[in-house]
């Protein structure tokens, strides 16, 4: 069984299961409410029901006074709907409303899905689950090296389990301990969120997004933040990779093609005769630069009138200048480009 949540002053809407918290059904569908703990002990998730009957799923160490319990708050982590709800509760409209957080995680997994590409799975305590808007980076510290800003490549609505795209680069410290001295259940403390490179959810217009080899973890996470809020706006995504074989996650890409009526895909390759595995393991800045161009004119020759997109892209420094002329050209206002610059160390 399930039910509607109304929240106000919002509006939002969205449906929750019988055997889920309020939370947790809020943040599946991509709806950033406030919290912390997720368990009942910071009280940060606090809500007012306006109409509805709530139930408690577990004892929980904060408790309202009792005339803020006469008024009908509740915490939305430790509480399930049992009917239709509206609820008054404070979400985060931007950047400015995510509290800078300091969090040791533990190693959960580590996905070697090609010989010089992982995916870094990190778990954060219960307690002090992250939160993130789709598309925000971290610095990860690790066994006392410098921290390494890293773009998230997961979801908020599941902020305890994290992702991080590792590509490993010769002569990189960083790189060379996560491929080679990193072990399960390791502590990496993760300080964060930062950037503005997010979705602008009040646009309704069609959106593009572009990815450059290991740029495509905010992308990634950006199109699945879209998926749980079921935007309706045509998407489109191109993905370019220098070398053949380097879209890591080809096969969500396609699955994400078949499931999804509003979702195109188009993986492009670049020239390859650089001899480098990738754009991170050259100082060549000129394969980017060329990389980024052939993005770009894949673009424009699937929509010459770029006036009523969105286009977020990730791209490396100092490789995007012939690609937004040409976008600017085609029609591009400068207030629908956003723009998460990579960098290689």
């Amino acid at each position: 069984m399930s039910y509607r949540v109304r929240l106000l002053p919002s509006g939002k809407e969205f449906t929750t299961e019988i055997n889920e918290t309020v939370l947790e059904a809020a943040l599946r569908s991509g709806i950033a409410l406030n919290y912390n703990c997720n368990n009942g002990t910071c009280g940060g998730c606090g809500g007012r029901i306006l109409s509805g009957q709530v139930r408690e799923t577990q004892q929980h160490d904060f408790h309202f006074a009792d005339t803020q319990k006469a008024q009908g708050h509740v915490l939305l982590c430790v509480n399930a709907a049992q009917s239709d709800l509206e609820i008054e509760v404070k979400e985060a409209g931007g950047i400015e409303d995510i509290p800078l957080q300091l969090i040791p995680t533990k190693v959960e997994q580590m996905e070697r899905i090609q010989n010089d590409t992982m995916i870094l799975h990190l778990r954060t305590p219960r307690s002090q689950t992250l939160r993130f808007l789709a598309g925000q980076h971290l610095s990860l510290a690790i066994a006392g090296m410098p921290p390494r800003n890293k773009s998230i490549g997961s979801c908020p609505c599941n902020a305890m389990h994290l992702q991080f795209h590792i590509r490993r680069v010769p002569g990189d410290q960083f790189s060379e301990y996560i491929f080679t001295h990193l072990k399960i259940s390791q502590t990496v403390t993760i300080e964060g969120p930062w950037g503005n490179f997010s979705l602008d959810e009040s646009s309704k217009r069609p959106i593009i997004f572009v990815a450059y080899e290991t740029g495509f973890a905010p992308i990634k996470s950006i199109i699945e933040h879209a998926i749980a809020m079921e935007l309706e706006q045509p998407m489109h995504l191109y993905w370019m990779a220098h070398q053949p074989g380097n879209h890591y996650l080809n096969n969500l890409c396609r699955s994400w093609l078949d499931a999804l009526d509003n979702f195109s895909y188009t993986a492009l390759t670049g020239d390859g005769l650089s001899g480098v595995s990738s754009w991170e393991a050259s100082p060549d800045p000129e394969i980017g630069l060329k990389d980024m161009e052939a993005v770009g004119a894949a673009i424009v020759a699937d929509q010459p009138d770029l006036s009523g997109f969105d286009i977020y892209i990730t791209a490396p420094e100092s490789s995007t200048e012939g690609m937004l002329e040409l976008l600017y050209r085609h029609g591009l206002p400068k207030g629908q480009l956003h723009l998460d610059v990579m960098r290689r160390f």
